[in-house]
């Protein structure tokens, strides 16, 4: 994003290298110039707790001292840097001469040949940005250096405060965010220090969605075509006039068509993922109501970083944005690395139309995307133009506008080719270039390099090819539960899309981010995919011909083999009412599963559905004869484990209890057997003797009944009160398991005062 300026005293003219693509959004044709002066302005706050990152880049600022031929620090040891840049106070007074560094490579020893630094033009527009702006270069990309030169040559005064920054894009841990850290200049040649090139960010995944009932779908746009927007008329004297930008040139057919295109913006490296430094965020971040037009840059500090490198390059232009030439963050909103991966730029730029510094008098509605390094003379890769392409689709889609045609931007500056609130129309992707232009229409910078901006064309003809409408539909081959979706061993994902087959090149299954496998546009379903015992995620990726993609959201799959444990069911008496032909009864059962419980259910003797996290269910046997009772535990993925048990209740009248003291016999229809024994005195006492592992003592209930002492194998275990304030029979007033064998329990009257009466009406007993 660099300014061509001339070098004067002799020296060759030093074209300033061009800053990195950015993409501006833009309001459609029919709507951009009514709607020019709409635009709200809001902001971002910093966050006021924002911690530095553990790896961040940092600034090393040293003095360049004014000799009689110039500025020039000679050759000199320093800490460790990959990137450096030149700085002044005031942006207006740069340089006259040529700004040049050298750097040693940290590894070999060997020091480069000189490079010339272009001065960055403005950048920012926004007043309060604009005023703590510094005079400064773009950074340069050295690789890992611990050595540095500099020299200004062709004489002229020079700037204040004038300093060669040397920029450490991976420092681990630490302390960072001043304005300026006074550089150790011990030798450094001999450090160990592993190459940025060793650590590599890969691009954020997408989030893992709760698996719908009925998959969203990205809405299908109108197909219907609208004629292209005509041309404006030149710049009058008047500020509402329109003027026509300078074309590109590019071999590429030029799309017309004003209807948005839904793309989803490309897989991208978060702020979080390549470290940003959020502490160094201190002032607002305006934003736009809506974006209108994509601006694409390169960066233009030439092409030796590697792509596993571009993390620590994204680190390094934050840095410099914001310690050296005073922005409120990084400028762009969007990086692109040689292989085509994207990278987050300036704060809240991702779902907002965040206004950048990127391209002075028209950041405002616009999305700046640069391209790392310098696209003068090589080739840019298809990788990065079908990026580029998708996220211009992708910004202005989300305010319904199209990447097609043009779109009115309005002038915010003044002393420049357009008269300061002057419209202007650009097409809705430019060059940077084609905003930075001098009072006599000269371009002011080559950004975004010759051979980027003549593929303007190219990616513009790409951002309409685009996948749409892409989203899961349904899972098969298991259960949905809660977010989750369970199988056993395999899973079958189907999905839907807009884009017409014939023109999607391929369908990808990607299971936890893998393909798994390949299929051709006009697949739908995935068929069987495996999986491994585990959580897994599931999405699908299409790809257009032209190279654009869309990734359904990642759905979590769990698959489990493993059958829920399963102890029970263990029967055993509990309190209520008895009868000749139904005993209560508690069946006491666990069940757990190691990934999740989905039911247990009864089918013997009844069929019942049970609490999975449960422990009993009640219920009723007939006494006398054998039952059988069977659970089954089921997990989500339906593996199952069942257990049963036979058991017998049995009925002991009262008279087979063994008699201590004086017991009366009562007769009504209302007890067990027709018969009952009632006793009044204290410490009368009825054993019951036998062989099981639950019992339960059964009494008659009335208003004049009292108390009694239950004892167990000779300890007392319990005293239950048999008043009732109506006449109830055959009632379990006591029940209690313990292990099977030989036992005894014994009723033993309490002589409860003005009750004194227990009548008891039997045991029952599972055996």
């Amino acid at each position: 994003m660099n300014r061509r300026q001339s070098i004067v005293a002799g020296t060759a003219v030093a074209v300033l290298a061009a800053a990195g693509g950015v993409t501006a959004l833009l309001w459609p044709d029919d709507r951009g110039a009514q709607r020019a002066a709409e635009v709200t302005i809001s902001s971002i706050p910093p966050d006021p707790a924002a911690k530095q990152p553990e790896l961040h880049a940092e600034v090393d600022s040293l003095d360049l001292t004014a000799t009689p031929g110039g500025a020039e620090l000679s050759q000199r040891d320093t800490r460790k840097f990959s990137m450096v840049s030149v700085s002044w106070t005031d942006p207006a007074a740069a340089p006259q001469g040529a700004i040049q560094v050298r750097s040693r490579d940290a590894r070999t020893g060997k020091w480069s040949g000189w490079q010339t630094l272009g001065v960055a033009e403005a950048a920012a527009d926004r007043p309060a940005e604009a005023a703590r702006v510094h005079g400064a270069t773009d950074a340069i990309w050295t690789g890992l250096s611990n050595g540095v030169a500099a020299r200004i040559s062709g004489g002229g005064k020079l700037p204040d405060a004038l300093k060669i920054n040397l920029i450490d894009t991976d420092v681990k841990g630490g302390q960072g965010g001043g304005d300026e850290v006074t550089p150790s200049v011990e030798p450094s040649a001999t450090e160990s220090t592993e190459p940025a090139e060793d650590e590599s960010t890969e691009p954020a995944g997408p989030q893992v969605s709760d698996l719908p009932t009925t998959p969203a779908t990205e809405p299908v746009p109108d197909q219907s075509s609208e004629p292209p927007a005509t041309t404006a008329p030149p710049v009058s004297t008047t500020t509402t006039a329109t003027s026509a930008a300078p074309e590109s040139t590019s071999a590429a057919p030029v799309p017309t068509s004003t209807v948005p295109v839904k793309a989803q913006l490309p897989a991208y490296v978060s702020r979080a993922g390549w470290n940003a430094d959020e502490s160094l965020v201190k002032y607002d971040i305006d934003v736009a109501s809506e974006a209108k037009m994509v601006w694409v840059h390169h960066t233009g500090f030439g092409n030796e970083y590697t792509c596993a490198q571009a993390p620590s390059v994204v680190r390094g232009i934050q840095v410099n944005d914001i310690k050296v030439k005073g922005l409120s963050d990084m400028g762009y909103n969007f990086l692109v690395d040689a292989c085509g991966t994207l990278y987050e730029g300036r704060k809240g730029g991702v779902g907002n139309a965040v206004i950048g510094a990127h391209t002075v008098g028209f950041n405002t509605a616009s999305v700046g995307v640069a391209l790392l390094g310098d696209y003068t003379k090589i080739t840019t890769s298809s990788a990065a133009l079908t990026t580029i392409a998708q996220v211009a689709a992708a910004r202005l889609g989300a305010y319904d506008y199209s990447p097609a045609g043009t779109a009115t931007m309005t002038e915010g500056v003044a002393d420049r080719y357009w008269k300061q609130g002057s419209s202007v129309s650009f097409p809705r992707i430019s060059g940077h270039k084609d905003g930075e232009r001098g009072t006599s229409g000269n371009f002011l910078t080559e950004c975004p390099g010759t051979n980027l901006y003549s593929q303007l064309g190219t990616i513009r003809s790409r951002s309409v090819q685009q996948i749409t409408g892409l989203a899961g539909t349904s899972l098969a081959g298991g259960l949905s539960i809660s977010g989750a979706f369970y199988v056993r061993t395999a899973v079958t994902f189907n999905w839907s899309v807009s884009t017409p087959s014939s023109q999607i090149a391929k369908f990808e299954v990607l299971r936890d981010g893998k393909t798994a496998v390949t299929l051709p546009g006009t697949a739908r379903t995935s068929g069987s995919i495996t999986l491994a015992p585990g959580s897994h995620t599931i999405a699908v990726r299409a790809t257009h011909i032209a190279g654009g993609s869309a990734l359904t959201s990642a759905y979590r799959v769990i698959a489990d083999v493993t059958a829920p444990a399963l102890t029970g069911p263990a029967v055993g008496l509990r309190t209520g009412t008895v009868t000749t032909t139904a005993v209560p009864v508690a069946v006491a059962y666990k069940a757990s599963d190691a990934v999740k419980l989905y039911t247990v259910t009864a089918t013997k003797p009844v069929r019942a559905n049970l609490a999975p996290a449960g422990t009993a269910w009640n219920t009723t046997v007939r006494p006398g004869a054998s039952t059988a009772f069977s659970l089954t535990a089921r997990d989500a993925s339906l593996n199952t484990r069942t257990t049963a048990v036979t058991s017998k209740t049995t009925l002991l009248a009262e008279t087979k209890g063994k008699r201590t003291g004086t017991w009366t016999a009562r007769t009504s229809s209302g007890y067990l057997s027709g018969k009952a024994l009632a006793a009044t005195k204290k410490n009368t006492k009825l054993t019951y003797a036998f062989t099981g592992r639950s019992a339960a003592l059964i009494f008659s209930r009335g208003a004049a009944t009292g108390k009694a002492d239950i004892y167990l194998d000779g300890k007392k275990v319990a005293t239950v009160d048999t008043r009732s304030s109506t006449t109830k029979y055959r009632q379990a007033l006591w029940a209690k398991s313990f292990k099977a064998g030989k036992h005894t329990v014994v009723v033993v009257v309490a002589g409860t005062s003005g009750r004194a009466t227990v009548v008891a009406d039997g045991l029952a007993y599972v055996g």
